[in-house]
Formats: structure tokens, sequence, C-alpha cells
């Protein structure tokens, strides 16, 4: 008579069980010492306890919606037909006014690092209800690309990680390689309007020129201030034959 083959042993299964659960206990105990020598703190108050308190959440405004070209009053942003030309923003939306608290949380995300502010920020977009008024189905969303030296130094783009969280709001395409800087320019934030300009002209490349023809694009910036790093990428963007571009900025000082 045949003896019936032996059952397999669990041990190696629960082996691996024990020693990711033993993981994950040590990874919790090791952010609740974090929380303890490194607190998080409100970005605006100092008030421990959260990167952003309720009494500074409370603060966020909407901006406003304006023509990306005459920077008047517009109907979700919707370039005027009398501003339009062929190489101009079909339209722009801007998402909160650039005062704090966002202002601070940019400058957080851009400048210390502070990536934990991402989960803030996705609370926050969820609740924008411009975004569900545009049809932007056939879209693709681009990020402002920083140069490969910045990009180098900070190890992350602010950019790709916000334009991340608005292509997700919009279930659109992300791509972040068909845009590219090809030099190393001055913060925007120290130059004047003429300088702004001057320096961005001819910054911006694309990289498949095939992949943009006849597309439809979301060009993404954190801040729109002047404008002119956004119109120097949508320049480009319609110089090779793009259909329609839109921009999309976390924030307006407008």
């Amino acid at each position: 008579m045949q003896s019936r083959p032996s059952p397999p042993s669990r041990t190696p299964t629960l082996k691996v069980g024990v020693c990711v659960c033993t993981f994950y206990a040590i990874m919790l105990l090791v952010m609740e010492l974090f929380d303890i020598f490194f607190p998080k703190y409100c970005v605006v108050c100092k008030k421990v306890g959260k990167y952003l308190c309720d009494k500074d959440k409370a603060k966020i405004k909407p901006a406003k919606s304006f023509c990306p070209v005459c920077t008047k009053a517009a109907i979700t942003g919707a370039t005027h037909a009398q501003c339009k030309t062929r190489l101009s923003l079909d339209g722009l939306v801007c998402l909160f006014d650039y005062s704090s608290p966002i202002k601070e949380i940019i400058q957080s995300l851009k400048y210390r690092f502070v990536q934990d502010l991402k989960k803030v920020l996705v609370s926050e977009v969820r609740n924008v209800n411009i975004l569900d008024r545009i049809d932007f189905d056939a879209f693709i969303l681009l990020p402002i690309p920083l140069s490969s030296l910045r990009q180098n130094w900070r190890g992350f783009n602010q950019t790709e990680v916000l334009g991340e969280i608005i292509a997700k709001k919009l279930k659109i395409p992300f791509e972040k390689s068909i845009l590219l800087k090809s030099r190393e320019t001055k913060p925007q934030a120290t130059l004047t309007k003429k300088e702004r300009s001057r320096q961005i002209a001819g910054v911006f490349q694309i990289k498949n020129p095939e992949l943009v023809s006849g597309k439809n694009f979301i060009v993404f910036d954190d801040v729109w201030t002047t404008g002119a790093t956004m119109k120097a990428a949508v320049k480009i963007l319609k110089y090779k034959k793009a259909n329609k571009v839109w921009g999309i900025t976390l924030a307006s000082s407008h």
C-alpha cells in the first residue's frame, strides 16, 4: 500500500510572518523615538503636534480665476478669445492664494525638504472643486523640470511631487521626461519681471517631439508670480505642435 506524502512544513511561512511583524514593530518604535527627539511642529505658528495646525489650516484661501495673458478675471481661468495667440496658454488654474499657510508649506517643501507636507497638500487638493469643472480627460500633466544640478542637490523636484498629486486627482497620465531644462538659472524669486523673462527664454527643451505633436498638455508649477516660467514651457510645447496647453499651479500671488 502506497504511503501518502506528508504535508509540506509551514515552518518557513511562520518564520517569515514573525520576521515581518518584528520588522514593523521595530519601525514603529523608531518612528515614535524620532517624534520624541524631532517633534513635528506647525510650519506657520511652530506649535508642536503636526506640520499644519487646525487654526492655520483654516486660513487656506482659494485663488482667483484670471486670464493668464491679460491677468483680468476669467471664468475657470480660460484665456480670453481676444488674448489668445498661437503660442499662448489656453487657460490657467491656480488652486490656492499664495499667502499663509500655503506660502510656508511650499517653502518648507522646496527649501527645507519636509516631504511629509505632501500628505497635507493631498488632503487640501482633494477638496478643490475648480478642477472638476474643466474637462482634462484627454490631457497629460508635465511638471516644470529642475536642472540636473539643482535636482541632484535637492534630491527631488517639488513640482514632480506636487504634480503627481494633481494628476491623481484628475486621473490623467503624469509624464516627467518630455519637458527638460537645458541649463541652470538663478532662483526666479530674486529677479524682476524683466529679468525673469530674459533668463528663462529658451531654457526648456522637448526630449521627444513626436510625443508632443497633436497632444493636449497641462504644465504644472508650484507658484504663479509673473508666469514667465510657465509661458516659456508652453511656448516650446506649442512650437512642437502641441494642441491645447493649460497651466495649473498650486498657488498664485496674483
